[in-house]
Order: C-alpha cells, then sequence, then structure tokens
C-alpha cells in the first residue's frame, strides 16, 4: 500500500480526496432522502421514480455544453462555486419543505438544476487530478478517487436510514448541505498549478459551436484511440451496470435467500470495488499499454464470475464471486478515464471527459432498461448469461484496441498533453 498512502499523504491531492469522500458520502445522503421524501410527499413509486429520472436527463444532454464551460475556467474556483451551489440546492428543501412552500414539481425542478450543478462536478474533479499528480501516478490517483464513491455507497444509505429514523428527513439534508461545504473548504486550501485560461466563460453562439467543433474534431479526426475506448467502455458499462439491478431477484430465485443475505452480496460486491480501489492504486506507470492489460482483465474475470453465478446455490461461493464481480465492476472505469486523461490536451480535457460521461450513462441507462427487460421475459440465468456476453465481448474489443495500437500505433500517437 505505499503507493497510496504516499498520494494520500500530499498535501493537495490529500485534501482534494478527503473532501470528494466526504461529498460521495454526502450525494448517497442526498440520494436516499431525496427518494424518501419524492415518496412520503406523493405516496406514490412512479412519482419517486421520476427523481431518478429528472437526475439522468441533464448529464446526458448537457454534457458537452458543460464541459465547453468547464475548458474555460479555472479548476479550484469552478470546483468551490459547484460545491457550495450544491449545498445551498439542498439547503433549501427543508427550508421551503419547513416553511410549507414544497410542492412535488417545485421538487423536481430543484433536483434537476442540483443535478445540471451536480453534472460538472465529475469533470472537473476529473480535470483537477492531472494537475496535482503526475502522469505515473495518474491511475493510482483515479483508483483512490473511485473508492470515494465506494465509502459513500457503503456508508451514505446506512447512515441517511439511520438519520432519518432518529433525527428527520430536515436535519439529513442539512447534513448533506454541510459535505458540500467541507469539500469547498478542502479544495479552498489546495495550490492547483493551472495554465492560463480565458478570461471570459460565457460564450456567444458562434464561440459555442466553435469549441464544440474542436472537441469533435479532437476525438473523430486527430485522436480516434480516444473515441474508440470510449464506445468500448460504454458497451463495457451497458452490462456491468444492469447486474447489480438483476441482483435483488437472482438472490431470491436462484439461491432462495432473503433480505439478509441480499445485503450479504451487496456487500461482498462494495468489497470487491474497494480491493478494485487498492489494488489499481498500488499501480505506478504511465504506459498506456501496461494499463489497458489490467481494463482488459477486469471484464474478462467479471464475465466469468457471472456466468458462474448461475450454476451457484451455496450462499459463501456467491459471495465470493460478488467480490471478483465487484473487483471487475471497479477495475475497469479508473484506467481507461486514466489514459483519457493523460491522452488529452488540457485545454480540451472537461469537452472530452464530459462527451465520455454522457456517452456511459446512456449505456447504463441502456443497459438497466434493456437486461430488464429481458430478464421479465426469458428468466434470470439466460439473463446473466447475455451480461457475461456483453462484458467478454467488450474484453475482445479492447483487445482488438490494444492490438490495432501495437500495428497501427493508435494509442501511442496519443499524445499527453500538459
Amino acid at each position: 500500500m505505499k503507493v497510496p498512502f504516499r498520494l494520500l499523504g500530499r498535501r493537495d491531492f490529500g485534501l482534494l480526496w478527503l473532501g470528494e469522500a466526504l461529498s460521495q458520502i454526502g450525494d448517497s445522503l442526498n440520494r436516499v432522502a431525496l427518494l424518501w421524501f419524492a415518496y412520503q410527499t406523493s405516496h406514490s413509486t412512479l412519482r419517486m421514480s421520476f427523481v431518478g429520472v429528472v437526475q439522468t436527463i441533464p448529464p446526458l444532454v448537457l454534457g458537452p455544453l458543460i464541459g465547453v464551460t468547464l475548458d474555460r475556467l479555472r479548476k479550484k474556483p469552478a470546483l468551490v462555486v459547484i460545491s457550495l451551489a450544491r449545498g445551498a440546492l439542498v439547503t433549501a428543501i427543508p427550508l421551503l419543505s419547513a416553511a410549507h412552500l414544497l410542492s412535488l414539481n417545485l421538487l423536481y425542478l430543484i433536483v434537476f438544476v442540483l443535478s445540471v450543478v451536480g453534472a460538472a462536478a465529475g469533470p472537473a474533479l476529473s480535470t483537477a487530478v492531472p494537475l496535482l499528480v503526475e502522469a505515473s501516478d495518474l491511475t493510482a490517483a483515479n483508483a483512490l478517487v473511485q473508492a470515494t464513491s465506494t465509502v459513500g455507497v457503503l456508508l451514505g444509505p446506512a447512515v441517511a436510514g439511520l438519520g432519518i429514523s432518529l433525527f428527520g428527513i430536515s436535519r439529513v439534508f442539512y447534513v448533506d448541505a454541510a459535505s458540500f461545504v467541507l469539500f469547498a473548504a478542502c479544495v479552498g486550501f489546495i495550490r492547483l498549478p493551472e495554465t492560463v485560461v480565458p478570461a471570459r466563460a460565457l460564450l456567444s453562439l458562434r464561440e459555442l459551436a466553435g469549441d464544440l467543433r474542436a472537441g469533435l474534431t479532437f476525438l473523430f479526426r486527430e485522436q480516434t484511440g480516444i473515441l474508440v475506448l470510449t464506445l468500448v467502455t460504454g458497451f463495457q458499462n451497458l452490462g456491468a451496470s444492469a447486474f447489480i439491478f438483476m441482483l435483488p431477484g437472482f438472490v431470491n430465485s436462484d439461491i432462495e435467500a432473503g433480505s439478509l443475505w441480499l445485503g450479504f452480496l451487496w456487500s461482498a460486491f462494495g468489497l470487491g470495488m474497494l480491493l478494485a480501489a487498492a489494488s489499481i492504486a498500488m499501480v505506478r506507470t504511465g504506459s498506456v499499454s501496461k494499463m489497458l492489460r489490467i481494463a482488459l482483465l477486469a471484464p474478462v474475470l467479471g464475465g466469468v464470475s457471472i456466468a458462474a453465478l448461475s450454476f451457484v446455490t451455496v450462499k459463501l461461493a456467491a459471495g465470493t464471486l460478488m467480490v471478483i464481480i465487484g473487483w471487475s465492476n471497479a477495475a475497469f472505469n479508473p484506467v481507461v478515464i486514466s489514459v483519457v486523461e493523460g491522452c488529452t490536451p488540457a485545454a480540451l480535457r472537461a469537452r472530452v471527459l464530459t462527451t465520455f460521461n454522457s456517452a456511459n450513462m446512456a449505456a447504463v441507462t441502456i443497459g438497466m432498461l434493456a437486461f430488464g427487460w429481458i430478464a421479465d421475459r426469458i428468466g434470470n440465468d439466460l439473463t446473466l448469461y447475455g451480461i457475461a456476453a456483453v462484458l467478454l465481448v467488450s474484453a475482445l474489443a479492447l483487445g482488438m484496441v490494444m492490438r490495432i495500437a501495437t500495428t497501427r500505433r493508435l494509442i501511442e500517437n496519443l499524445a499527453v498533453s500538459p
């Protein structure tokens, strides 16, 4: 664990990591509290689900525009403003509710604005990380950053549920808002070296179109390797995202267990994600080909383990496979994101990352809907085989990309820019 501790011991990256860990816990609190509040207000599962729909739209639709804007802003002030804005919006929910001014439609509007602001948070963070660590530490740094989301997933829902039952939902929202303020405070003490950026962030339509065209030209003409990696990652996430939503049905029908074992398997999945973050964080390499070999291994192990689940009836064996699947799920994206970050010029990085995120979010949505529909019609076992096949095909596609990179210099021609 020498490398992870060395990175966390660096003042600036350590502060950024601590702030993001607190923010991720706040995000998980917010997710649970919003769904609970929407259901308590409407007493309708469908209306509650609209919260998720409203949260998904902005990153999908506005991603490229957000990327253009972020590329014209200094990252440290942007991170502070984004975080404080999220805190203010979350605080508004209990305040409006206490004043009896919060309708369900107004809640949807606040969630939408919160999602617009939140859609900029991830790319802004991703563009800041390469400025704080050397290229050889980028994969380790991204793995550590991803580990914060795992911590949030593991701790946030439990803390939210306990907090709502003991102190009420309003105080949970206030704690969530405080987590964003703490993130802004951590970022405020960071020394973030940045190159000069345009002084004017507001764009005319012509400038906006020009900046968007520059990002697309980079992807489609200059560095097609990044575009190919984006497509392969989207295909991998199409299967990986669908699996976790099939887990309750698998537990109930295949291993005939209840909610206690569902929680155990979910925790095993989370343990695998933490192990992935720890193992990848120990990798110190600036070689694109070496990093891609790690990404190649992840969907292979995940696909084989998911297929094996259909044959498993012993609960502990299922738990072991879930650890491997969790590792697979968390080991792929940090590696690919590190390649994309390191191979994209700093001036275009936010545009490329938001395009990358938008493509993957679209794939996640399609995967959840498609495999959910398939499971209802042909059963869990065949659906698990389908998900496993998607992961294995994505590994095959990545292997072909790596081979093309060797013979045609597709990946090697991705120039690392300052």
